[in-house]
Protein backbone atom coordinates (compact mmCIF):
# COMPACT_ATOMS: atom_id res chain seq x y z
CA UNK A 1 0.00 0.00 0.00
CA UNK A 2 1.33 3.43 -0.98
CA UNK A 3 1.48 5.70 2.05
CA UNK A 4 0.82 9.42 2.03
CA UNK A 5 4.53 9.95 2.64
CA UNK A 6 5.35 7.95 -0.49
CA UNK A 7 2.84 10.01 -2.52
CA UNK A 8 4.37 13.27 -1.34
CA UNK A 9 7.91 12.10 -2.07
CA UNK A 10 6.82 10.99 -5.54
CA UNK A 11 5.25 14.41 -6.18
CA UNK A 12 8.34 16.24 -4.91
CA UNK A 13 10.69 14.19 -7.06
CA UNK A 14 8.59 14.12 -10.22
CA UNK A 15 7.97 17.88 -10.22
CA UNK A 16 11.37 18.89 -8.77
CA UNK A 17 9.80 20.77 -5.87
CA UNK A 18 12.76 20.51 -3.50
CA UNK A 19 16.53 20.64 -3.84
CA UNK A 20 19.31 20.12 -1.36
CA UNK A 21 19.82 23.19 0.83
CA UNK A 22 16.39 24.72 0.19
CA UNK A 23 14.94 26.98 2.87
CA UNK A 24 11.18 26.43 2.91
CA UNK A 25 8.52 28.56 4.57
CA UNK A 26 5.48 26.39 5.30
CA UNK A 27 2.14 28.23 5.34
CA UNK A 28 0.27 26.80 8.31
CA UNK A 29 -3.28 27.79 9.27
CA UNK A 30 -3.65 25.11 11.94
CA UNK A 31 -6.15 23.10 9.88
CA UNK A 32 -5.65 19.46 8.79
CA UNK A 33 -4.09 20.21 5.38
CA UNK A 34 -1.36 22.60 6.53
CA UNK A 35 -0.64 20.62 9.74
CA UNK A 36 -0.17 17.47 7.66
CA UNK A 37 2.12 19.37 5.25
CA UNK A 38 4.28 20.76 8.05
CA UNK A 39 4.57 17.36 9.76
CA UNK A 40 5.50 15.53 6.54
CA UNK A 41 8.09 18.10 5.46
CA UNK A 42 9.58 17.94 8.95
CA UNK A 43 9.92 14.16 8.58
CA UNK A 44 11.52 14.59 5.16
CA UNK A 45 13.80 17.50 6.09
CA UNK A 46 16.87 15.34 6.80
CA UNK A 47 16.40 13.18 3.71
CA UNK A 48 16.10 16.23 1.43
CA UNK A 49 18.55 18.33 3.47
CA UNK A 50 16.20 21.30 3.76
CA UNK A 51 15.47 23.88 6.45
CA UNK A 52 11.82 24.60 7.20
CA UNK A 53 10.02 27.48 8.93
CA UNK A 54 6.39 27.98 9.91
CA UNK A 55 4.29 31.05 9.02
CA UNK A 56 0.79 31.71 10.38
CA UNK A 57 -1.41 34.75 9.68
CA UNK A 58 -4.29 35.50 12.04
CA UNK A 59 -7.04 37.04 9.87
CA UNK A 60 -9.07 38.14 12.92
CA UNK A 61 -12.25 36.69 11.43
CA UNK A 62 -13.14 34.38 14.31
CA UNK A 63 -12.26 36.15 17.54
CA UNK A 64 -11.06 33.80 20.28
CA UNK A 65 -11.05 30.81 17.93
CA UNK A 66 -8.49 32.57 15.75
CA UNK A 67 -6.35 33.23 18.83
CA UNK A 68 -6.49 29.55 19.68
CA UNK A 69 -5.42 28.69 16.11
CA UNK A 70 -2.30 30.83 16.55
CA UNK A 71 -1.54 29.26 19.94
CA UNK A 72 -1.92 25.77 18.45
CA UNK A 73 0.44 26.57 15.56
CA UNK A 74 3.01 28.03 17.94
CA UNK A 75 2.86 24.95 20.19
CA UNK A 76 3.12 22.51 17.28
CA UNK A 77 6.18 24.29 15.87
CA UNK A 78 7.82 24.26 19.30
CA UNK A 79 7.27 20.49 19.58
CA UNK A 80 8.83 19.98 16.14
CA UNK A 81 11.64 22.45 16.90
CA UNK A 82 10.64 24.62 13.95
CA UNK A 83 11.05 28.40 13.98
CA UNK A 84 7.60 29.94 13.59
CA UNK A 85 6.42 33.43 12.62
CA UNK A 86 2.93 34.55 13.61
CA UNK A 87 1.27 37.81 12.58
CA UNK A 88 -2.18 39.30 13.24
CA UNK A 89 -3.91 41.53 10.67
CA UNK A 90 -7.38 43.04 10.28
CA UNK A 91 -8.22 41.41 6.96
CA UNK A 92 -11.82 42.65 7.10
CA UNK A 93 -10.71 46.30 7.24
CA UNK A 94 -8.20 45.75 4.43
CA UNK A 95 -10.95 44.21 2.28
CA UNK A 96 -13.31 47.13 2.93
CA UNK A 97 -10.66 49.80 2.33
CA UNK A 98 -9.52 48.26 -0.95
CA UNK A 99 -12.77 46.90 -2.36
CA UNK A 100 -11.84 43.22 -2.11
CA UNK A 101 -13.92 40.26 -0.98
CA UNK A 102 -12.84 38.74 2.33
CA UNK A 103 -11.46 35.71 0.46
CA UNK A 104 -9.37 37.81 -1.94
CA UNK A 105 -8.13 40.15 0.79
CA UNK A 106 -7.09 37.18 2.92
CA UNK A 107 -5.21 35.60 0.02
CA UNK A 108 -3.36 38.84 -0.81
CA UNK A 109 -2.28 39.49 2.79
CA UNK A 110 -1.30 35.86 3.38
CA UNK A 111 1.08 35.78 0.45
CA UNK A 112 2.50 39.19 1.35
CA UNK A 113 3.22 37.82 4.81
CA UNK A 114 4.79 34.63 3.43
CA UNK A 115 7.04 36.77 1.23
CA UNK A 116 8.05 38.87 4.26
CA UNK A 117 8.98 35.75 6.24
CA UNK A 118 10.85 34.30 3.26
CA UNK A 119 12.91 37.45 2.87
CA UNK A 120 13.63 37.50 6.59
CA UNK A 121 14.97 33.93 6.77
CA UNK A 122 16.42 33.78 3.25
CA UNK A 123 13.93 31.14 2.08
CA UNK A 124 13.66 30.28 -1.59
CA UNK A 125 10.50 28.16 -1.39
CA UNK A 126 7.02 28.66 0.10
CA UNK A 127 5.04 25.44 0.65
CA UNK A 128 1.24 25.64 0.69
CA UNK A 129 -1.18 22.83 1.42
CA UNK A 130 -3.46 22.63 -1.62
CA UNK A 131 -4.59 19.03 -2.11
CA UNK A 132 -6.40 16.83 -4.63
CA UNK A 133 -9.84 18.00 -3.48
CA UNK A 134 -8.80 21.65 -3.84
CA UNK A 135 -7.76 20.86 -7.39
CA UNK A 136 -11.14 19.32 -8.24
CA UNK A 137 -13.00 22.25 -6.66
CA UNK A 138 -10.91 24.73 -8.64
CA UNK A 139 -11.62 22.94 -11.94
CA UNK A 140 -15.37 23.07 -11.23
CA UNK A 141 -15.25 26.72 -10.17
CA UNK A 142 -13.48 27.75 -13.37
CA UNK A 143 -15.70 25.56 -15.53
CA UNK A 144 -18.79 27.24 -14.12
CA UNK A 145 -17.27 30.68 -14.68
CA UNK A 146 -16.04 29.81 -18.17
CA UNK A 147 -12.39 29.04 -18.90
CA UNK A 148 -10.10 27.60 -21.54
CA UNK A 149 -7.39 24.95 -21.21
CA UNK A 150 -5.10 27.28 -19.28
CA UNK A 151 -7.72 28.02 -16.64
CA UNK A 152 -8.97 24.45 -16.42
CA UNK A 153 -5.41 23.23 -15.86
CA UNK A 154 -6.17 24.72 -12.45
CA UNK A 155 -3.60 24.60 -9.64
CA UNK A 156 0.05 23.99 -10.60
CA UNK A 157 2.52 21.97 -8.53
CA UNK A 158 4.97 24.85 -8.76
CA UNK A 159 4.74 28.54 -9.59
CA UNK A 160 7.72 30.79 -9.01
CA UNK A 161 8.79 29.89 -5.45
CA UNK A 162 5.38 28.48 -4.42
CA UNK A 163 5.33 24.65 -4.15
CA UNK A 164 2.40 22.30 -3.43
CA UNK A 165 3.66 18.90 -2.24
CA UNK A 166 0.14 17.67 -1.22
CA UNK A 167 -1.53 18.34 -4.57
CA UNK A 168 -1.90 14.62 -5.37
CA UNK A 169 -3.15 13.63 -1.90
CA UNK A 170 -6.88 13.29 -1.17
CA UNK A 171 -8.40 15.17 1.77
CA UNK A 172 -9.59 11.95 3.41
CA UNK A 173 -6.00 10.65 3.43
CA UNK A 174 -4.81 13.91 5.01
CA UNK A 175 -7.40 13.58 7.76
CA UNK A 176 -6.34 9.96 8.28
CA UNK A 177 -2.70 11.02 8.57
CA UNK A 178 -3.51 13.65 11.21
CA UNK A 179 -5.45 11.06 13.18
CA UNK A 180 -2.67 8.45 12.89
CA UNK A 181 -0.08 10.86 14.34
CA UNK A 182 -2.45 12.43 16.90
CA UNK A 183 -1.86 15.90 15.50
CA UNK A 184 -5.31 17.18 16.55
CA UNK A 185 -5.51 20.01 14.02
CA UNK A 186 -7.83 22.96 14.50
CA UNK A 187 -11.16 22.91 12.66
CA UNK A 188 -12.38 26.17 11.12
CA UNK A 189 -16.14 25.75 11.33
CA UNK A 190 -16.72 28.39 8.65
CA UNK A 191 -15.33 25.79 6.21
CA UNK A 192 -18.36 23.64 7.08
CA UNK A 193 -20.81 26.40 6.14
CA UNK A 194 -21.90 27.05 2.54
CA UNK A 195 -21.26 30.80 2.84
CA UNK A 196 -18.50 31.14 0.24
CA UNK A 197 -18.56 30.09 -3.42
CA UNK A 198 -15.85 27.46 -2.94
CA UNK A 199 -17.57 26.12 0.18
CA UNK A 200 -20.82 25.67 -1.77
CA UNK A 201 -19.00 23.67 -4.42
CA UNK A 202 -17.23 21.58 -1.74
CA UNK A 203 -20.26 20.99 0.47
CA UNK A 204 -23.12 20.89 -2.02
CA UNK A 205 -22.18 20.50 -5.69
CA UNK A 206 -19.36 17.92 -5.47
CA UNK A 207 -21.27 15.59 -3.10
CA UNK A 208 -24.29 15.80 -5.43
CA UNK A 209 -22.21 14.96 -8.51
CA UNK A 210 -20.50 12.17 -6.59
CA UNK A 211 -23.83 10.67 -5.54
CA UNK A 212 -25.85 11.14 -8.71
CA UNK A 213 -23.31 11.01 -11.55
CA UNK A 214 -19.82 9.76 -10.76
CA UNK A 215 -18.61 8.34 -7.44
CA UNK A 216 -15.06 9.10 -8.58
CA UNK A 217 -15.76 12.71 -9.59
CA UNK A 218 -12.74 14.06 -7.66
CA UNK A 219 -10.31 11.80 -9.50
CA UNK A 220 -12.04 12.52 -12.84
CA UNK A 221 -11.73 16.28 -12.42
CA UNK A 222 -8.08 16.00 -11.33
CA UNK A 223 -7.36 13.79 -14.35
CA UNK A 224 -9.04 16.32 -16.65
CA UNK A 225 -6.87 19.10 -15.23
CA UNK A 226 -3.72 17.02 -15.77
CA UNK A 227 -4.64 16.22 -19.40
CA UNK A 228 -5.46 19.85 -20.15
CA UNK A 229 -2.23 20.97 -18.53
CA UNK A 230 -0.21 18.70 -20.82
CA UNK A 231 -1.89 20.07 -23.94
CA UNK A 232 -1.81 23.65 -22.69
CA UNK A 233 1.90 23.46 -21.87
CA UNK A 234 2.61 22.38 -25.46
CA UNK A 235 0.52 25.24 -26.90
CA UNK A 236 2.21 27.71 -24.56
CA UNK A 237 5.63 26.60 -25.80
CA UNK A 238 4.54 26.96 -29.43
CA UNK A 239 3.03 30.39 -28.73
CA UNK A 240 6.12 31.62 -26.91
CA UNK A 241 8.37 30.51 -29.80
CA UNK A 242 6.18 32.42 -32.28
CA UNK A 243 5.95 35.40 -29.95
CA UNK A 244 9.72 35.68 -29.52
CA UNK A 245 10.15 35.39 -33.28
CA UNK A 246 7.59 38.07 -34.19
CA UNK A 247 7.71 40.66 -31.40
CA UNK A 248 9.79 43.82 -31.51
CA UNK A 249 10.40 46.01 -28.46
CA UNK A 250 11.41 49.65 -28.85
CA UNK A 251 10.99 52.76 -26.70
CA UNK A 252 8.78 51.04 -24.10
CA UNK A 253 6.44 49.81 -26.84
CA UNK A 254 5.90 46.22 -27.94
CA UNK A 255 5.11 45.63 -31.62
CA UNK A 256 3.40 42.59 -33.18
CA UNK A 257 3.09 42.38 -36.98
CA UNK A 258 -0.51 41.82 -38.04
CA UNK A 259 0.49 39.78 -41.10
CA UNK A 260 2.56 37.43 -38.94
CA UNK A 261 -0.19 37.06 -36.33
CA UNK A 262 -2.83 36.28 -38.95
CA UNK A 263 -0.80 33.31 -40.18
CA UNK A 264 -1.19 31.65 -36.79
CA UNK A 265 -3.98 29.39 -35.57
CA UNK A 266 -6.45 31.22 -33.32
CA UNK A 267 -5.21 29.19 -30.34
CA UNK A 268 -1.70 30.63 -30.76
CA UNK A 269 -2.96 34.07 -31.74
CA UNK A 270 -4.82 34.59 -28.45
CA UNK A 271 -1.81 33.42 -26.47
CA UNK A 272 0.37 35.95 -28.31
CA UNK A 273 -1.81 38.77 -26.99
CA UNK A 274 -1.66 37.39 -23.44
CA UNK A 275 2.13 37.12 -23.63
CA UNK A 276 2.44 40.72 -24.83
CA UNK A 277 0.27 42.01 -21.99
CA UNK A 278 2.13 39.90 -19.42
CA UNK A 279 5.49 41.20 -20.64
CA UNK A 280 4.31 44.75 -19.98
CA UNK A 281 2.79 44.30 -16.50
CA UNK A 282 4.54 41.09 -15.33
CA UNK A 283 1.31 39.21 -14.58
CA UNK A 284 -1.71 37.64 -16.30
CA UNK A 285 -4.43 40.25 -16.84
CA UNK A 286 -6.33 39.55 -20.06
CA UNK A 287 -9.70 37.80 -20.05
CA UNK A 288 -11.74 36.34 -22.91
CA UNK A 289 -13.53 39.66 -23.54
CA UNK A 290 -10.23 41.54 -23.76
CA UNK A 291 -8.84 39.07 -26.30
CA UNK A 292 -11.95 39.48 -28.45
CA UNK A 293 -11.58 43.27 -28.30
CA UNK A 294 -7.98 43.04 -29.54
CA UNK A 295 -9.06 40.78 -32.42
CA UNK A 296 -11.82 43.25 -33.32
CA UNK A 297 -9.31 46.12 -33.26
CA UNK A 298 -6.88 44.19 -35.46
CA UNK A 299 -9.41 43.01 -38.03
CA UNK A 300 -11.96 45.81 -38.29
CA UNK A 301 -10.45 49.09 -37.09
CA UNK A 302 -8.60 51.74 -39.05
CA UNK A 303 -5.06 52.75 -38.25
CA UNK A 304 -4.66 54.96 -35.19
CA UNK A 305 -7.48 53.36 -33.20
CA UNK A 306 -6.72 52.47 -29.59
CA UNK A 307 -8.04 50.05 -27.00
CA UNK A 308 -7.75 50.53 -23.23
CA UNK A 309 -7.20 47.34 -21.21
CA UNK A 310 -6.66 46.55 -17.49
CA UNK A 311 -3.50 47.68 -15.67
CA UNK A 312 -3.10 50.69 -17.97
CA UNK A 313 -2.34 48.61 -21.08
CA UNK A 314 -3.03 50.44 -24.34
CA UNK A 315 -3.27 48.50 -27.62
CA UNK A 316 -3.27 50.53 -30.84
CA UNK A 317 -3.38 49.64 -34.49
CA UNK A 318 -0.78 51.38 -36.64
CA UNK A 319 -0.79 50.38 -40.28
CA UNK A 320 0.42 46.76 -40.32
CA UNK A 321 1.23 46.43 -36.60
CA UNK A 322 -0.39 46.15 -33.19
CA UNK A 323 1.37 48.23 -30.56
CA UNK A 324 1.17 47.31 -26.88
CA UNK A 325 2.25 49.96 -24.40
CA UNK A 326 1.36 51.44 -21.03
CA UNK A 327 -0.34 54.76 -20.39
CA UNK A 328 2.73 55.99 -18.51
CA UNK A 329 4.78 55.47 -21.63
CA UNK A 330 2.55 57.99 -23.44
CA UNK A 331 3.01 60.77 -20.91
CA UNK A 332 5.06 63.84 -21.77
CA UNK A 333 8.52 62.71 -22.85
CA UNK A 334 9.69 65.94 -24.45
CA UNK A 335 13.40 66.72 -24.76
CA UNK A 336 15.09 69.95 -25.84
CA UNK A 337 18.83 70.65 -26.09
CA UNK A 338 20.80 73.63 -27.46
CA UNK A 339 23.54 72.75 -29.93
CA UNK A 340 26.87 74.46 -30.58
CA UNK A 341 28.83 74.37 -33.81
CA UNK A 342 32.14 72.49 -33.87
CA UNK A 343 30.96 70.61 -30.81
CA UNK A 344 29.28 67.32 -29.83
CA UNK A 345 26.19 67.14 -27.59
CA UNK A 346 25.08 63.92 -25.89
CA UNK A 347 21.30 63.36 -25.86
CA UNK A 348 20.39 60.79 -23.15
CA UNK A 349 16.83 60.29 -24.44
CA UNK A 350 18.28 59.17 -27.76
CA UNK A 351 21.21 57.22 -26.38
CA UNK A 352 23.28 59.07 -28.91
CA UNK A 353 25.00 62.34 -29.74
CA UNK A 354 24.69 65.18 -32.23
CA UNK A 355 27.93 66.46 -33.83
CA UNK A 356 28.06 69.83 -35.65
CA UNK A 357 30.91 71.04 -37.86
CA UNK A 358 31.34 74.08 -40.12
CA UNK A 359 33.15 73.58 -43.43
CA UNK A 360 33.94 76.14 -46.17
CA UNK A 361 31.96 75.23 -49.30
CA UNK A 362 35.10 74.94 -51.47
CA UNK A 363 36.60 72.37 -49.07
CA UNK A 364 33.57 70.08 -49.26
CA UNK A 365 34.39 67.47 -51.89
CA UNK A 366 30.78 66.19 -52.08
CA UNK A 367 27.53 66.64 -50.20
CA UNK A 368 27.05 63.74 -47.74
CA UNK A 369 24.14 61.43 -48.63
CA UNK A 370 24.18 59.10 -45.60
CA UNK A 371 20.97 58.68 -43.65
CA UNK A 372 22.39 60.10 -40.42
CA UNK A 373 24.76 62.76 -41.86
CA UNK A 374 23.39 65.82 -43.66
CA UNK A 375 24.71 69.14 -44.96
CA UNK A 376 22.96 72.51 -44.63
CA UNK A 377 23.42 76.07 -45.84
CA UNK A 378 24.91 77.78 -42.80
CA UNK A 379 24.09 81.20 -44.26
CA UNK A 380 20.36 80.44 -43.86
CA UNK A 381 20.65 79.71 -40.12
CA UNK A 382 19.41 82.74 -38.14
CA UNK A 383 18.74 81.44 -34.62
CA UNK A 384 20.02 79.11 -31.92
CA UNK A 385 20.42 75.55 -33.16
CA UNK A 386 18.53 73.01 -31.07
CA UNK A 387 17.50 69.36 -31.10
CA UNK A 388 14.09 68.33 -29.80
CA UNK A 389 11.24 65.97 -30.48
CA UNK A 390 7.94 66.94 -32.07
CA UNK A 391 5.30 69.20 -30.58
CA UNK A 392 1.73 70.04 -31.65
CA UNK A 393 1.50 72.25 -34.72
CA UNK A 394 4.96 71.45 -36.13
CA UNK A 395 5.34 72.19 -39.86
CA UNK A 396 8.28 72.14 -42.27
CA UNK A 397 9.13 72.30 -45.96
CA UNK A 398 10.31 68.84 -47.12
CA UNK A 399 13.16 68.79 -49.63
CA UNK A 400 11.71 68.90 -53.15
CA UNK A 401 8.50 70.72 -52.17
CA UNK A 402 7.77 74.43 -52.31
CA UNK A 403 5.19 74.60 -49.56
CA UNK A 404 5.02 73.74 -45.87
CA UNK A 405 3.56 70.47 -44.63
CA UNK A 406 2.29 69.44 -41.22
CA UNK A 407 4.80 67.16 -39.53
CA UNK A 408 1.93 64.86 -38.50
CA UNK A 409 0.86 64.47 -42.14
CA UNK A 410 4.47 63.85 -43.19
CA UNK A 411 4.73 60.97 -40.69
CA UNK A 412 1.38 59.55 -41.83
CA UNK A 413 2.40 59.69 -45.50
CA UNK A 414 5.61 57.79 -44.73
CA UNK A 415 3.74 55.34 -42.48
CA UNK A 416 5.96 56.16 -39.50
CA UNK A 417 4.66 54.12 -36.54
CA UNK A 418 2.73 56.15 -33.99
CA UNK A 419 4.93 54.93 -31.12
CA UNK A 420 8.11 56.11 -32.90
CA UNK A 421 7.06 59.67 -33.76
CA UNK A 422 7.80 61.20 -30.36
CA UNK A 423 11.32 59.77 -30.33
CA UNK A 424 12.52 61.08 -33.72
CA UNK A 425 15.01 63.96 -33.27
CA UNK A 426 14.34 67.26 -35.04
CA UNK A 427 17.30 69.56 -35.76
CA UNK A 428 15.92 73.11 -35.65
CA UNK A 429 16.94 76.70 -36.38
CA UNK A 430 14.94 78.22 -33.54
CA UNK A 431 11.39 77.14 -34.33
CA UNK A 432 12.16 76.13 -37.95
CA UNK A 433 12.74 72.42 -38.59
CA UNK A 434 15.90 71.86 -40.65
CA UNK A 435 16.08 68.07 -40.54
CA UNK A 436 13.84 65.22 -39.45
CA UNK A 437 16.73 62.95 -38.51
CA UNK A 438 16.70 59.74 -40.50
CA UNK A 439 14.09 61.04 -42.96
CA UNK A 440 14.22 64.41 -44.77
CA UNK A 441 15.93 67.80 -44.63
CA UNK A 442 14.14 71.09 -45.27
CA UNK A 443 14.04 72.64 -48.75
CA UNK A 444 14.85 75.98 -47.12
CA UNK A 445 18.26 74.86 -45.81
CA UNK A 446 19.60 72.83 -48.74
CA UNK A 447 23.03 73.57 -50.26
CA UNK A 448 22.85 76.04 -53.17
CA UNK A 449 25.38 77.43 -55.67
CA UNK A 450 25.69 80.60 -53.62
CA UNK A 451 26.30 78.77 -50.33
CA UNK A 452 29.57 79.90 -48.71
CA UNK A 453 29.69 77.84 -45.51
CA UNK A 454 28.29 74.37 -44.95
CA UNK A 455 26.99 73.03 -41.65
CA UNK A 456 27.55 69.27 -41.31
CA UNK A 457 25.22 67.61 -38.78
CA UNK A 458 25.77 63.99 -37.78
CA UNK A 459 23.68 61.83 -35.47
CA UNK A 460 25.80 59.11 -33.83
CA UNK A 461 23.89 56.28 -32.15
CA UNK A 462 25.82 54.89 -29.16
Amino acid sequence: MITILDKVKNTIDRHHLLEKGDRVVVAISGGPDSVCLLHILHRLSEEYEIHIYGAHLNHNFRGMEAQKDAQYVNKLCEELNIMCFIKSMDVGKYAKDNGYSLEEAGRILRYQFFDEVSDRVGANKIAVAHNQNDQAETVLMRLLRGAGPQGLSAIRHKRDRIIRPLLEVARKDIEGYCQEYSLNPRIDHTNLQAIYHRNKIRLELLPYLEKEYNPNIIEALVRTAALLKTDNDFLELQARDSYNLLKKVENDCLYLPILGINKLHMSLKTRMFRLAAEELVKKAVLEYKHINSIIELMENSETGKQLMLPEGIVVSKSYNQLIFTLKDAEEDNAYYYMLNVNDTTYIPELLGEIRLKLVPRQELAEIPRETLIKAFDWDKVKNQLIVRNRKPGDRFMPLGLKGHKKLKDFFIDLKVERGERDTIPLICDGDEIMWIVGYRISEEYKIRKETNTVLIVEFIKN
